[in-house]
């Protein structure tokens, strides 16, 4: 291998290694690093356990992960593998405070840049001991006390309460606040308000935890506050920091502290800081005044920083608390864009998008380091935006900005890619001479984007094509082009000048240097040159050899230059400039020559071609308008042949269609024309003209005249004052139109002037009007007009109006004026008329009127610019002290101003005015003695009147100032009177007590309610709402009001019924005195009358005026009428109808749909919908000959109606198609069967087929045979009457419209053999289930084949179900789902085999859903379910049976589009069974398991002693309204009474309404002991409570039988008169009785054990409470067997409520068997419990007795009930009282039901279900019987828990009779339930003097279920009781 040769081989090497690495980094798509994992901000951890902060991110390449500062100590911080920072726990001496204290950054790179995590400070934390302490605090009566966690201050920053504990158990957590009395705020202080001598008792703890380490700190010892009684006035004293600062974030809340202690205890006002200007703080539902001065700052905005200044003060001195509240926003930064690419030398700008609040700094970073502006890099502020001028190499890479302030810092990240770049030449060769025989490299180097190449010249020519010449080139992975050219054994004429020239899109650039080789002269070889006349030309002599003494070019023997036109140069250059084609065409001559002579020749030929010359076109400008023809010519006058011609108007090419034609008149010219010119053939038109030596362009502009037209048309306009406002007004035309604006004079168009543009007001060239910060005094009318000199122009006169929004100047002012001197406060609002001014106060918000208090007046006075309000108080008082707000508001806006009114001190007025007694005619007054002012009472003057009389004309009693006691007589029965007084002494009167009403006696309303308005909420709803009657009309305390309502009648109907009243509905008074209802079951779209009526105790008053409103639209509840299908064709059909029924519309139809769905298809897909807004309708594209059935609803704006009956509509018949298959099969040597199957699409009725036949005997056809067939044969058999011909068959069927398509051609060439063939085709069949199926298999073949029929490959075994018939055919019975599948029928014989295939596919119905109970309610149940397999067929529906314990089944049928439902009208308080089936078309499926659940509700709650009863010396009165439904309504009340220790019970009331609030029971003797025993009923049972009370004595004192008796003289009286000897003798008598008294108590304590532990409970003794509790656990543990065979209990005599005698053990357990169940854990109600809930649903008989219940299965869905009933009857709604109607179906249990089921379940498909025998039926049978024969000897049975026979409700009209389940066998009958014949029984009772609401009618009929309606004849049944099985949650009853 020679030297050159391995070179070459290095060379190559070098080459490809370097292509190979560019490749590699080219392959990457690359991608700066951006954060995944971003360290937060601020890191703490403690030393003993360490920390660790993760930083990670993505790239392309992946990023290397670094820390800066590089942590000092490797044993105590550690960088892991994936670029997390690892702190080591470390003890305190080896704290660093430059590991563990310092400033941290993660910084990520790769090859694109590198970036910056934001600074992370670390804190490691030595742990170390601490204490938590609660100091004693002192607080004086009623001021509020601060409890502080008292924390070391080395580790305060680190610890948080978390708790504060009560010794009472009471915990107190920070940010809450406890009925006001505690308030714990979030830096752990515990406020306590109103601190009183109970809290002196109470002691706190402290819970504190360690937020670093977890640690739990309790303080060590309790604090508590030390309450004070302050001797004499004390000014606050601050026990708070009086300067704080706190900080909270947006939306946050936080509480700004402000408590002062003082006496009297001091006042609170809030005030912040506005403009330098301390503002009254306005008070809002997110700034409150949680307690004393706290200030409770929710959903904190930005507006809310600031300073906040507390006022404290009381009458001996005051005090300030200022605190800086700073509102902070989350920061976020987004730079955009996030990936930018840039060429060189162009601009780029990043924007750095910042949100949140406060932003301290901006900092750019370019690659990790901080950016700094010069003269190319430009940082602004606002907004964040950093901008690169004139991008450099250096520049691309990634860029970040930081924003941050003192609590946080966030940074974003974006890439600068570097774009398109020129060439730049980074190194090139040198001018180098040497000898000939060595290698010569030369090399260039350049860089740009896109990446250039390079090529090579020689002398400008090309490289020589020359194996010693090698050029190359490769890209470095910093993306720099090397190329290079070596020449190996370089000649002589291998020299000249070498040419490098680097090129990509961008641009060029080159470098040229010689090569000297030394040798002889020699010219090389030049190829024929061309130049274009009229340019220059250079041709450069390629001479080698050095050196060479001169160049010099010759032409026809003349050495050039010859004229002026030509240069020659020393260096063998030759310059033509303006090449001309006759002269300087031809042969020129190069000669080169040394110092020696020794010369070197060469020609070369110069050739030159002419380009184009155009002839100038005139310009076409001001000369065509629209519609005219315009024609452009384009001649060249010289060029070269051949000459192309194109067009361009305003640069872009023209293709010659529509009005533009392009003409070639010849070879040296063409023309444009455009035939009707429009505007927008406007615009500079260019010819080009093009040849082989260059290009000529000349272009012509056109322009077409147009008038003015309107492009953005002016418009009337209005706008706010101080807003921004464009008036548009732009025009279109040429020449340009010129827009001119003037205004109007005065207020009308008419006359203008030109308008004056102020410096406020400009105008765009566009003409468009900026009027900045518009002034009332821009208003007015502008005329707009647009003119070019092009017709007459176009102008358009506007309106602008501007308007002024209300506003004050002035925003708040401070007002001070004497005690009992007149003010007038005024406030001045600007703005437009007319304004509405109203005044309120700011701490009650009730706005003022002058007929709230007569003190008041009010004028306003409108002005030109505004209006001024003065709000005038002749005489101030000291409550007149306040901040009075002006509220200004207009159609524009609002505004507000504060005057605070500061009212000189006066003496206080009485305080704690009491009414002592109250009679009808007299009352006694009593008040507190008020602040004397420093000087004594003299006199009290008190005034009364009624409320409907002015204080003027008051009665006046004055009284000496030393009584607090007046007696005020002369009164008015049944009358309120305001009670108010004043103390006087010498510096004068007071200012009036407060007023206190009292009410005597009661009558009837004299008035109406007011402001009756009644709103309508939906189609069957009206909202009602009203005002009370004027005061002086109510004549007592308003209980409640008649609203009724009747729909609107004609004065016809009224003459022809003049009686038909309203429905009335009873609703109680609401807290503002009005009331508010809302009517149901109203007919839809319907106008109705309503009145009001109010009612006292005495009766209702005058109803208000009739008023008419009408509910709302809904679904039209008809469907439209007469519907009609006509037949149009084979695919269309037409359809009619008339609109529904007027009644049925409920509103206005918007329009109609159709529906419309082959029968074949119905209920397996939905039908298609066609809407129309007519009558009637088209319906095309339908399939042929196919029934339709066609359905029509109506439409409102609500929704769709209901749907007509179906129509059924057939499509004509056509033409059918071919058939599906033909076979032609040879049966034997003569004879041949051709099968085929029907078509596909016969659409019509096949009259019959056209069998085609022809034979082909020796390539020769013979004829077709035809033959008609008929409809029903599908096969064929014809003679092969030639053996040696071919034999060709094919098919049509036929309609009664013709004959259709053929089959294909089937052939059946000649043949001796009979191989085994099928006839019968392999089909897909689709069956529903039960349906028998035969599939065929004729065969033929010689010798006889044999059949063999495989099911899914499987050879299939027959059975009863499935059989093989002799010629084949596999016959199927009452297929099933298991026979689905895949059927081959095989057949086989010497010659060959054959099978077919059928498909079968089986329909059934639906598997059971999976039902839920998601949610229960008092009286409904919230039901989901979850489909499973819909059997091939889709779900048509569901239905839902349910039955309450011990009621019949009841169903409901349910949509299938949904899959939940709300099922109501159910029992309060009662268990439901519940379970679900779907239907499809094959029909039922199977019920999911039984789900248990139970509604909500308890029965009622019995309240306290005190809450309930009141009582004097004859009476007691029972307040009703203190009892708690439990959840259930209540539904009346049974009291007894008795005196105490008798044993029998006075019946009182047995059924007193729940309205009625209270009831006395009078007739009472005076001094004497009694029982009262009040039972509640609800549908969840009845309790009953017995409370022990004393009537007074006559002299109305407390009766106590120990009376003194008169002291007598020893002499006077009898020796047992004497003390001395009486005295021992009473002791003696009284131990001696005492003794007696317990051997009797203790004895019938035993006797009587049972019956006090099960009687009522008794508020006064809560012992026999715990009692009883205590028996009925014992009761619930012994009840764990039970016996069925056990007989009733004996040995109970009790006729007590609630005893049930005394039963041991096994004796107990047999008495609640089998019915009972238990329940553990009841839960306790306190007085409160449901107090205000009420059960809105249906009420219902039921009888039963104690019952308990066991604790509820995991497996039940619905939440643990208090109580279930045990009885329900049938029917929906019944009179409380008879028994007659009970139902004796006790219900029926799960087992039943499993019974019922598999009755109506084909065994075939299901398993059965189970059952029960004969002789558990009807033990268990035997057992009910002897419970219901015990149930007739009791009297009565009571408890806490009792459920009630009973219902209520209130109507004129007696109640309708129950509805009485069927006793005949109707199994296959729907029972569904009826949603009509309830009340509702809440606040507002229903009573109806109209006709009872018509029944639900069901109107989908899905496939008969079963249902237990029989139920009642047969035998009860319950569930059994397994030995091994723990007790099962089931409703049982005692039936005794």
């Amino acid at each position: 291998m020679d030297l050159l040769s391995l070179f070459k081989a290095v060379l190559i090497l070098y080459i490809i290694r370097a292509v190979e690495h560019s490749n590699i980094v080219n392959g990457l798509d690359l991608q700066g690093p951006i954060f995944l994992h971003e360290p937060p901000h601020r890191v703490e951890f403690s030393n003993n356990s360490g920390g660790l902060i993760e930083c990670s991110g993505h790239g392309s390449p992946p990023p290397e992960v670094e820390w800066t500062p590089i942590p000092p100590q490797q044993d105590m911080v550690f960088t892991l593998s994936n670029g997390s920072l690892m702190f080591y726990p470390f003890s305190a001496e080896k704290y660093r405070h430059e590991v563990h204290a310092t400033v941290y950054r993660c910084k990520l790179r790769n090859l694109v840049g590198t970036v910056l995590s934001r600074e992370v400070h670390v804190r490691g934390v030595v742990n170390q001991k601490y204490t938590v302490q609660v100091h004693d605090e002192y607080v004086m009566t009623g001021n509020t006390a601060v409890l502080k966690c008292q924390v070391p201050s080395y580790m305060s920053e680190f610890v948080m309460v978390t708790a504060w504990v009560q010794d009472t158990g009471m915990h107190l957590y920070p940010n809450t606040d406890i009925g006001g009395k505690y308030t714990v705020l979030a830096n752990g202080e515990l406020y306590i308000n109103n601190a009183g001598n109970n809290d002196a008792f109470k002691s706190y703890t402290c819970r504190t935890v360690n937020r670093l380490t977890g640690e739990i700190q309790i303080s060590t010892y309790p604090g508590r506050i030390i309450v004070t009684e302050p001797k004499g006035m004390v000014q606050p004293r601050i026990n708070v920091e009086k300067h704080s600062m706190r900080h909270v974030v947006l939306n946050g809340q936080t509480t700004l502290p402000c408590i002062a202690q003082g006496h009297p205890v001091p006042t609170y006002r809030w005030f912040k800081e506005e403009n330098e200007q301390l503002l009254p703080l306005q008070l809002s539902e997110r700034i409150t005044i949680v307690s004393a001065g706290l200030l409770k700052i929710t959903k904190a905005r930005l507006e809310d920083s600031g300073k906040y200044l507390c006022w404290v003060n009381n009458t001996a001195g005051e005090e300030t608390i200022q605190v800086s509240l700073t509102v902070t926003a989350p920061l976020t930064a987004h730079l955009q864009p996030q990936v930018q690419t840039v060429d060189v030398d162009k601009d780029a700008q990043f924007q750095c998008i910042v949100s949140g609040h406060p932003v301290h700094d901006v900092n750019w970073l370019h690659d990790g380091k901080p950016i700094l502006r010069d003269n190319r890099v430009e940082i602004l502020t606002d907004p964040p935006r950093l901008i690169i001028k004139k991008v450099q190499k250096d520049d691309p890479g990634m860029y970040q900005c930081f924003v941050s302030n003192e609590w946080e810092q966030i940074q974003s990240t974006a890439e600068l890619q570097l774009g398109d770049a020129s060439p730049e030449l980074l190194y090139w060769f040198s001018e180098q001479t040497l000898q000939p025989g060595p290698t010569v490299s030369l090399k260039c180097v350049a860089t740009g984007n896109p990446l250039p190449q390079f090529t090579w010249s020689l002398d400008g020519f090309p490289i020589p094509d020359n194996s010693r010449f090698l050029v190359g080139q490769y890209v470095t992975i910093h993306d720099d082009v090397i190329s290079h050219v070596n020449v190996s054994n370089v000649k002589e004429e291998d020299g000249g000048e070498y040419t490098c020239t680097a090129q990509n899109a961008i641009g060029k650039v080159s470098h040229s240097a010689k090569v000297n080789i030394y040798g002889l002269p020699y010219i090389r070889e030049m190829p024929k040159i061309t130049g274009i006349s009229g340019s220059d030309l250079i041709v450069k002599c390629p001479v080698a050899g050095y050196p060479i003494d001169k160049i010099h070019w010759e032409r026809d023997g003349q050495t050039l230059p010859v004229n002026r036109r030509q240069r020659a140069y020393n260096n063998g250059t030759l310059i033509i400039e303006q090449l001309q084609r006759l002269e300087d065409a031809g042969t020129y001559t190069c000669m080169a020559q040394n110092k020696q002579k020794q010369t070197s020749r060469r020609n070369v030929e110069i050739q030159v071609l002419v380009p184009p010359k155009i002839m100038p076109i005139q310009a076409m400008t001001n000369m065509l308008r629209e519609g005219m023809r315009a024609a452009i010519s384009c001649q060249i006058l010289e060029g070269d042949l051949p000459v192309s011609f194109r067009w361009e108007r305003n640069g872009k090419p023209l293709i010659g269609t529509g009005n533009e034609v392009f003409r070639r008149l010849d070879e040296y010219s063409a023309s444009l024309v455009i035939e009707h010119i429009t505007s927008e053939h406007s615009g500079n038109y260019t010819c080009i003209a093009s040849n082989v030596a260059g290009t000529e362009r000349f272009t012509v502009p056109l322009t077409v005249n147009v008038p003015p037209k309107w492009v953005l048309e002016p418009k009337d306009s209005s706008a706010q004052a101080g807003q921004d406002v464009l008036l548009h007004c732009q025009s279109a035309g040429y020449p340009k139109p010129t827009i001119t604006w003037k205004k109007a004079i005065g207020p009308t168009p008419g006359e203008y002037k030109d308008f004056l543009y102020e410096p406020t007001v400009q105008l765009f060239p566009n003409g468009t009007i900026y009027f900045k910060k518009i002034s009332k005094e821009s208003q007015g009318h502008f005329l707009c007009e647009a003119k070019n000199n092009i017709g007459s122009g176009v102008s358009k006169v506007i309106f602008l109006k501007v308007n002024v929004p209300a506003h004050f100047q002035t925003k708040s002012k401070q007002i001070s004026v004497a005690k009992g001197k007149q003010v007038h406060v005024q406030c001045n609002v600007q703005g437009d008329n007319p304004i509405d001014i109203k005044w309120k106060i700011q701490a009650t918000q009730q706005y003022l009127d002058e007929s709230l208090d007569s003190r008041y007046t009010i004028r306003d006075q409108v002005l030109d610019d505004g209006m001024v309000s003065e709000l005038g108080i002749s005489h101030t008082y000291r409550q007149d002290t306040g901040i009075y707000i002006c509220q200004a508001s207009n159609a524009f806006g609002q505004d507000e101003m504060s005057i605070q009114l500061i009212v000189q001190e006066v003496p206080e007025q009485p305080k704690n005015l009491r009414i002592n007694s109250q009679q009808s005619r007299s009352l006694q007054l009593t008040w507190s003695q008020p602040f004397a002012g420093n000087s004594p009472i003299e006199e009290y003057h008190i005034f009364y009147k009624q409320i409907s009389d002015i204080w003027q004309n008051a009665e006046h009693i004055t009284i000496t100032g030393a009584q607090t006691v007046v007696n005020i007589q002369n009164l008015r029965p049944a009358k309120a009177y305001h009670i108010r007084m004043s103390a006087e002494n010498k510096l004068g009167a007071s200012e009036y007590s407060e007023v206190v009403q009292v009410t005597t006696l009661e009558e009837v309303p004299s008035g109406p309610p007011l402001n009756v308005r009644a709103e309508a909420k939906s189609s069957t709803e009206i909202s009602v709402t009203w005002d009370a009657p004027e005061r002086d009309h109510w004549n007592g305390i308003l209980l409640g009001y008649y609203v009724g309502y009747q729909m609107s009648l004609s004065p016809e109907d009224k003459e022809v019924n003049p009686t038909q009243g309203f429905s009335f509905k009873t609703v109680e008074v609401r807290s503002h005195f009005g009331g508010e209802t809302v009517l149901t079951n109203l007919n839809k779209f319907t106008q109705y009358h309503v009145i009001v009526q109010a009612y006292t105790s005495q009766g209702s008053g005058p109803p208000s005026k009739e008023i008419a409103v009408q509910t709302l639209e809904d679904v039209p509840s008809s469907p439209p009428e007469s519907p009609q299908c006509d037949v149009l064709g084979s695919t269309s059909i037409y359809i009619t109808w008339s609109p529904p029924d007027v009644d049925g519309q409920n509103g206005k139809i918007k329009g109609y749909k159709v529906f419309y769905i082959s029968v074949d298809e119905l209920y397996e897909t939905d039908p298609e919908v066609v809407k129309s807004t007519n009558q009637y309708v088209t319906i095309e594209n339908l399939r042929k000959y196919t029934n339709y059935t066609v359905w029509v609803l109506a439409y409102t704006k609500v929704g769709d109606g209901i749907k007509t009956k179906p129509l059924y509509c057939r499509t004509h018949e056509d033409v059918p198609s071919a058939p599906q298959a033909i076979k032609a099969i040879p049966a034997s040597n003569t004879k041949i069967i051709i099968s085929w199957l029907p078509p596909e699409l016969p659409n019509g009725d096949i009259t019959g087929y056209t069998f085609y036949m022809s034979m082909l005997e020796g390539g020769r056809e013979e004829g077709t045979h035809k033959r008609v067939l008929g409809p029903f044969v599908e096969m064929h058999e014809t003679q092969r009457t030639q053996e040696s011909a071919t034999y060709q068959f094919w098919l049509t069927a036929s309609t009664k419209i013709g004959e259709g398509e053929k089959t294909q051609v089937v052939t059946v060439p000649p043949n001796n053999k009979v191989p085994a063939r099928i006839v019968s085709f392999s089909q897909r069949i689709i069956t529903p289930w039960k349906e028998h199926l035969e599939l065929p298999c004729r065969k033929v073949g010689s010798p006889a084949p044999v059949t063999i029929w495989r099911q899914d490959g499987h050879n299939m075994e027959t059975n009863s179900r499935k059989s093989i018939s002799k010629n084949g055919t596999l016959n199927i019975r009452e297929c099933q789902a298991l026979d689905a599948g895949n059927y081959t029928c095989s057949v086989e014989n010497t010659w060959g085999k054959d099978e077919i295939v059928y498909s079968i596919v089986v329909k059934v119905p639906p598997e059971a859903p999976n039902l839920t109970v998601v949610n229960t309610y008092t009286d409904s149940l919230h039901l989901e379910w979850l489909d499973n397999s819909h059997g091939g067929s889709p779900i048509l529906g569901y239905v839902i049976n349910y039955k309450r314990d011990n009621g019949d089944w009841e169903e409901l049928q349910v949509d299938a589009k949904t899959n939940s439902h709300l099922l109501s009208n159910l029992w309060c308080g009662t268990r439901y069974q519940l379970y679900i089936t779907a239907y499809n078309k094959i029909g039922t499926g199977l019920p999911c398991d039984i789900v248990n659940s139970y509604t909500k509700g308890n029965p009622p709650v019995q309240p306290k002693h005190s809450q309930m009863i009141t009582h004097n010396s004859t009476s007691v009165t029972c307040w009703l309204d203190s009892w708690g439904d439990g959840g259930c309504g209540i539904l009346y009340f049974m009291i007894e009474s008795r005196v105490y220790g008798r044993s029998q019970w006075n019946v009182v009331s047995n059924h007193i309404p729940p309205t009625e609030r209270i009831f006395t029971v009078s007739d009472l003797v005076p001094g004497t002991k009694y029982q009262l025993k009040v039972t509640a009923h609800n549908n969840a049972g009845s309790t009953t409570a017995v409370y022990n009370f004393t009537t007074l004595s006559p002299q109305g004192v407390i009766y106590s039988t120990d009376h003194a008796n008169p002291v007598s003289h020893m002499s006077d009286s009898p020796f047992y008169a004497n003390f001395k000897v009486l005295l021992p003798v009473c002791l003696s008598m009284f131990m001696l009785l005492g003794l007696i008294a317990a051997v009797l108590f203790i004895r019938k304590r035993k006797i009587n054990h049972q019956a006090r532990l099960a009687s009522s409970s008794m508020s006064e003794s809560p012992s026999l409470a715990n009692l009883q509790n205590k028996q009925n656990r014992d009761q619930q543990y012994l009840a764990v067997r039970c016996n069925p065979s056990a007989g009733p209990p004996r040995g109970s005599n009790s006729n007590d409520s609630g005893s049930f005698g005394k039963a041991e053990g096994n004796e107990y357990i047999e008495d609640i068997c089998p019915y009972a169940t238990f329940q553990l854990n009841k839960q306790t109600y306190s007085e409160s419990s449901y107090s205000g809930n009420v059960y809105s649903g249906p009420y219902h008989s039921v009888r039963g007795s104690f019952v308990y219940h066991d604790v509820k299965p995991d497996s039940y869905h619905t939440k643990e009930p208090e109580y279930t009933k045990v009885r329900r009857k049938v029917g929906r709604l019944r009179d409380p009282h008879s028994e007659s109607q009970e139902s004796d179906n006790p219900g029926s249990t799960d087992s039943e039901v499993r019974k019922i089921l598999t009755l109506h379940i084909p065994i075939t498909e299901y398993d059965t279900l189970g059952s029960e025998s004969d002789n558990d039926v009807s033990a268990r049978a035997l057992n009910s019987a002897k419970y219901r024969a015990q149930r007739d000897t009791q009297d009565e049975t009571s408890s806490s828990s009792e459920t009630t026979p009973t219902s209520m409700s209130r109507k004129s009209k007696p109640p309708f009779a129950a509805r009485k389940a069927g006793k005949s066998g109707t199994g296959g009958k729907r029972h569904v339930r009826s949603s009509s014949g309830y009340s509702s029984h809440n606040e507002e009772t229903t009573f109806s003097i109209s006709n009872y609401p018509p029944n639900y009618q069901d109107h989908i009929n899905p496939p008969a279920r079963f249902s237990d309606s029989n139920e009642k004849s047969k035998t009860q049944t319950s569930p059994r009781i397994r030995a091994n099985q723990k007790l099962q949650r089931e409703a049982f009853q005692i039936n005794v």
